[in-house]
């Protein structure tokens, strides 16, 4: 039976150059189905920003939300970006280069915070880029190994309440305070008992409906990653300890993650025909936007206009592909898997 053809957005976005092994735990077609599912979007929340160190946040994650949010908005959604402090000085450079409004929303603190930021905001889809999300102890790791937990925002509880909305606030709340193990994180949701909770509780919930959830990232620690655990921990026993246990709807695994973000970019401007990536030029300014606010290099650690170890021309080089990639479609299959071995 002959192969699907390759997706020439899937074929940019494999590109490995960390050497993380991301073809092991990448799903094909994944940026396309990303775009399907964020299509008709009304409210999407995303959430980025990853802080490597005290006062260190990463050069990788605001660029890729900015780029997601504007096409988003221009397809017709309301977005905002949620992030905790030391990330909002770079969304909001990257929101700049965009000339895009300033809509972004410090995560609250408290312990029942998610849950009232999904009841006040109601989306339909929640998207995270390069955030961390925790492992099966609870503990938010960096690539190192290394804690981040003290300097990194427990954001992903909005994707832990999210996955269990569904069974009532009492559920919801419980969550969050730590009284009830997070379904949506552990290997899909587990629906509560018809009629449990109180009938206020089953009113309250029932105002919006659980989102559609989208994770981008790169390496495993992040938000989404949780359905590719055991892949990950085939790889090597770094990856184990570190991998997430937070899953979502639609995963997309790129060499570096704003690059995943820009691939469901390219996917949703294939899919309704409208010019939504960014150039190359903007691409750089970005980067630049980011670093004058205050961010480093994931990787090296240093100020300076590189995301992942990699120059601002490589990364223009590759958003020029997917703007390539988002016009030429996807390529014809020849028949495949029929010649003779040799």
């Amino acid at each position: 039976m002959p192969r699907r053809p390759p997706d020439l957005i899937d074929q940019i976005l494999a590109l490995d150059p960390a050497h993380r092994a991301i073809a092991a735990f990448s799903t094909p077609r994944a940026a396309a189905a990303a775009a399907r599912a964020l299509r008709d979007a009304r409210r999407v929340l995303i959430v980025t920003g990853f802080t490597v160190q005290p006062g260190m946040p990463e050069t990788d994650g605001p660029p890729g939300a900015a780029v997601l949010g504007r096409a988003l908005r221009r397809v017709g959604a309301q977005v905002r970006y949620v992030t905790d402090a030391a990330n909002v000085p770079l969304v909001e450079a990257a929101l700049k280069t965009l000339d895009e409004p300033l809509d972004v929303t410090i995560y609250p603190g408290e312990a029942d915070g998610a849950r009232r930021l999904l009841v006040s905001e109601r989306p339909t889809h929640l998207v995270a880029i390069e955030r961390p999300g925790r492992n099966r102890a609870g503990e938010y790791l960096n690539m190192r190994g290394d804690s981040v937990a003290a300097f990194n925002a427990r954001i992903d509880e909005l994707f832990v309440v999210a996955g269990v909305v569904g069974a009532g606030a009492v559920v919801a709340r419980a969550v969050v305070a730590g009284a009830v193990r997070p379904a949506h994180a552990e290997g899909g949701l587990r629906k509560a008992r018809a009629g449990s909770g109180s009938a206020d509780n089953r009113r309250g919930a029932s105002r919006f409906r659980r989102p559609v959830t989208v994770g981008i990232g790169d390496g495993g620690n992040e938000i989404g990653m949780g359905a590719m655990r055991a892949k990950l921990a085939r790889i090597d026993a770094l990856r184990a300890r570190i991998a997430t246990v937070v899953r979502v709807d639609h995963l997309v695994v790129a060499g570096v993650s704003n690059w995943g973000s820009y691939g469901v970019v390219a996917a949703l401007a294939r899919l309704t025909g409208v010019d939504l990536l960014h150039t190359p030029e903007i691409e750089r300014r970005l980067i630049a936007a980011c670093v004058a606010a205050g961010a480093c290099d994931g990787i090296t650690r240093r100020r300076e206009p590189t995301v992942d170890g990699l120059g601002a021309e490589v990364h223009a080089a590759v958003v020029e592909l997917l703007r390539l990639a988002s016009r030429s479609g996807i390529l014809e299959s020849s028949r495949q898997g029929r010649g003779t071995r040799t």
